[in-house]
């Protein structure tokens, strides 16, 4: 019997019903008495077919960019916003193993002087033009013990696409700096007044658009209880991004991780993205 299927009654005065044989269960259109179709055969005409596509972004050495399975139109988008982003250009760009390499001038994953800056909001352009189009990351994550390794990003597909949004980067640079990369005011100075006063030393603009931060002491390094303080910090700071509506979308290292120590390393990234307002 099929589910939620009523049999007929008959009359027990009365013959058997056309299409039976006399038994209880009718005999069904096919002709085999009593079997149900398998689950296979009883779902196909109701559901449809469905597949999730997955792509990965991925830095490489010290100045590249792989796209492993975006289609070519998000490749396109993804070129014109390196263009318009990373001032010093596409230097070349090949087919290598299956994804689309783009070679970049200069050295955007060293996280030195100006080119730290830079490459930071490099990824968060890229990111924010991959979510418009639909492409969410799903997961951002180190594949690989060789050093100078950096994190792979991949992305899952949905359409519609989320809604647009603002984006913007905090950097946690050298060994005691936090940046703030096209933040609003509003977001560290909440976060300022969160903070113990013997934790802030110092606070400015580092260059336009860039708000930093001087911790006391040395919390990316740190030892001890030191260690929970800046964790206690790192609460206060998704607190501060929060009450302003932020979330967080990503944190992602993109430094070559390889390299010895130096005053210029920037430690990682996270990303924040909040909805845009509509008018």
């Amino acid at each position: 019997m099929w589910p939620n299927e009523k049999l007929p009654i008959s009359d027990p005065t009365q013959g058997p019903i056309s299409g039976s044989n006399g038994d209880k269960n009718p005999i069904p259109p096919n002709g085999n008495k009593g079997l149900l179709p398998d689950y296979g055969t009883a779902t196909a005409s109701s559901s449809t077919a469905f597949q999730t596509h997955f792509a990965s972004l991925s830095m490489h050495m010290e100045d590249r960019l792989r796209f492993l399975q975006f289609p070519p139109n998000i490749v396109e988008i993804c070129r014109q916003t390196i263009k318009t982003i990373w001032m010093r250009g596409i230097q070349t760009e090949r087919l290598y193993a299956g994804s689309q390499e783009i070679k970049l001038y200069g050295k955007p994953w060293r996280g030195h002087a100006d080119e730290a800056i830079a490459a930071r909001r490099l990824i968060c352009r890229l990111l924010a033009a991959l979510h418009g189009e639909g492409w969410v990351l799903t997961l951002s994550t180190d594949i690989s013990k060789k050093n100078a390794d950096k994190d792979t990003l991949l992305f899952r597909h949905q359409n519609p696409a989320p809604a647009e949004c603002d984006w913007c980067c905090i950097g946690f640079s050298r060994s005691d700096r936090i940046r703030f990369i096209d933040v609003p005011a509003e977001v560290y100075n909440i976060f300022a007044s969160k903070l113990p006063n013997n934790r802030l030393q110092s606070r400015g603009q580092h260059s336009p658009g860039v708000y930093e931060f001087k911790i006391y002491g040395r919390p990316w390094w740190a030892d001890g209880t030191d260690t929970m303080i800046v964790r206690g910090m790192l609460l206060s700071l998704l607190e501060a991004l929060e009450e302003e509506g932020w979330t967080v979308y990503a944190s992602i290292d993109q430094k070559n991780s390889g390299e010895n120590y130096t005053e210029t390393d920037t430690v990682s990234e996270a990303y924040f993205h909040i909805q845009m307002m509509e008018n």
